[in-house]
């Protein structure tokens, strides 16, 4: 997950990664983090939730929400969600091109192959591996994450993609 969002509390104020997030609750990854036991509270947007730092370990925090967070609003592209992952592996496994009538594209057309034998879940699981820390190294520049946040959730994607693929071969 690389959503950008503000962290504020008694003692700390700045633009925080969340990295993972629950109903419950956030890790969240910035270079200044309130202490243990602090009151917080994240926006994004219109979004808000009010929590309490529950650990700390170098540029990363626990947060426990006091409320219940719809994770789904929180996501930069909330429209889409595991089920387009899932169809895209679907599509994926079945043969299916993006121009196919069941997968419509918005009128792109579908690049060259650049390989030419068949790809296995070893080396998928690979190409995922390298993409994740290529987001990982993107995502530790709070500029780029902030001009192109939606890039790194497309690679995200990419990544649990891959992996996924991986998983099923």
């Amino acid at each position: 997950m690389f959503v950008i969002a503000e962290l504020s509390s008694a003692s700390a104020l700045g633009k925080v990664k969340i990295r993972n997030m629950s109903s419950g609750g956030a890790m969240v990854e910035g270079p200044a983090l309130p202490m243990p036991s602090a009151q917080c509270r994240i926006l994004r947007g219109t979004l808000e939730l009010e929590g309490e730092i529950v650990w700390v370990a170098g540029n990363r925090a626990g947060i426990r929400f006091n409320g219940t967070a719809h994770v789904a609003e929180w996501l930069p592209n909330a429209g889409r969600s595991q089920t387009d992952v899932d169809r895209v592996v679907a599509a994926a496994k079945s043969g299916a091109m993006p121009s196919d009538d069941r997968f419509p594209s918005p009128g792109v057309a579908a690049p060259a192959p650049l390989m030419s034998r068949v790809v296995d879940a070893n080396h998928a699981a690979s190409v995922a591996d390298q993409l994740e820390e290529l987001a990982d190294a993107l995502s530790g520049d709070m500029d780029v994450v902030s001009r192109h946040m939606g890039k790194l959730q497309a690679l995200d994607l990419a990544v649990q993609t891959l992996r996924k693929l991986a998983d099923q071969r």
